[in-house]
């Protein structure tokens, strides 16, 4: 039964409450009782596996390849990046591309110019912000479009003070 995770411990009746510690103890720390049923003779006792810890997201090679390529050709169309990558032996889509290309977009060391771009045209639908920043080979996508312009305001109105809560009625 140790294959499926699962053990069983058979106390006998009349055993003592040391011995019976023991006995439960004896899977070790990776197991925990799941319950304990009298039976003719004494108590059994379940015990199951606790679950592996998940392994670390470690990178591996193919992943660094990928992300290379990718940064390295930032300013392609995303199929051709696919292609690269496909020449390149890594099967990648076309939406994880994309959400690298997201995800390291402030790579290009343009993100005050973006920023700025974003600030200065405020109204402009995301769309053209992000079609006006690949003009001047600044790539960015929607989401991060959305992502600043919710941080820009949220820093604005932090930072506004509304005068009218500050001034004292006249008598």
């Amino acid at each position: 039964m140790a294959e499926t995770g699962i053990i069983v411990v058979d106390v006998p009746e009349g055993t003592s409450r040391e011995e019976a510690t023991q006995l439960l103890s004896a899977p070790g720390e990776s197991y925990f009782m799941v319950q304990i049923l009298p039976t003719g003779t004494g108590h059994r006792a379940y015990f199951r596996r606790y679950k592996a810890p998940a392994k670390p997201n470690k990178e591996t090679p193919d992943e660094v390849v990928a992300l290379s390529i990718v940064r390295a050709n930032r300013e392609k169309p995303v199929r051709t990046i696919v292609s690269l990558l496909d020449a390149a032996g890594i099967k990648r889509g076309r939406q994880w591309v994309c959400d690298q290309i997201a995800a390291t977009c402030v790579d290009d060391g343009r993100e005050d110019d973006a920023v700025k771009f974003l600030k200065e045209r405020p109204d402009w639908p995301e769309k053209e912000i992000v079609e006006q920043l690949a003009w001047v080979k600044i790539k960015r996508t929607a989401v991060w479009v959305r992502r600043k312009r919710a941080e820009l305001l949220s820093t604005n109105t932090s930072r506004t003070v509304d005068t009218q809560s500050l001034s004292v009625p006249h008598s």
